[in-house]
């Protein structure tokens, strides 16, 4: 007795559920080939309308696409997970601004905190400006010629020297430079 390979086939389990798979998908499949259909249906409706064809001509040439072109798009499709990385991060660097910028309290602790660096140096500025003023209106104010003699004096006083002592290292330190 011959036997039919194919009943043997069928008679296999792996056989048998895979038919029952592809059984139960059958009309999953017949739409998906309906839907192809449709598509191939279309484009060959597409192609023979000369008046479509000829606007995607149109369409076609007026984009100057050229190799440097086609290796532009390239790279930068290569670029755009870099390029999505940096985007992403950015957008978080934005909402934490917003964030922060819509908290009440942490905008009032930068200022405190901003103000807290600021206001010595503005207190310095402040005493700066006073003590040029002084000077300024001290130096206005005296009439009296200066004289050799009080030059003099003046040398021996310490805080001149000191200042004498910075413009001789600074004359020779220039010195220096240009030779």
């Amino acid at each position: 007795m011959e036997t039919n390979p194919l009943l043997e086939q069928l008679k296999q389990p792996d056989i048998q559920a895979a038919l029952v798979s592809l059984l139960s998908q059958l009309p999953t499949y017949e739409k998906n080939l309906q839907a192809i259909g449709n598509v191939v249906s279309f484009g060959q409706a597409v192609l023979q309308d000369q008046q479509s064809i000829q606007k995607y001509d149109e369409l076609v040439r007026s984009y100057n696409v050229n190799i440097e072109t086609v290796e532009a798009l390239v790279g930068l499709l290569e670029k755009l997970p870099k390029l999505l990385q940096m985007i992403n991060q950015l957008e978080d660097i934005v909402d934490f601004v917003t964030a922060v910028l819509a908290d009440q309290q942490t905008i009032d602790y930068a200022t405190a905190s901003i103000k807290s660096y600021t206001e010595p140096i503005v207190e310095k500025g402040k005493q700066g400006y006073s003590l040029v003023k002084d000077i300024q209106q001290q130096a206005e104010a005296t009439t009296e010629p200066i004289k050799l003699f009080t030059i003099m004096k003046w040398l021996k006083d310490p805080s001149v020297q000191k200042s004498l002592k910075y413009v001789q290292a600074t004359i020779q330190i220039l010195n220096k430079q240009t030779n």
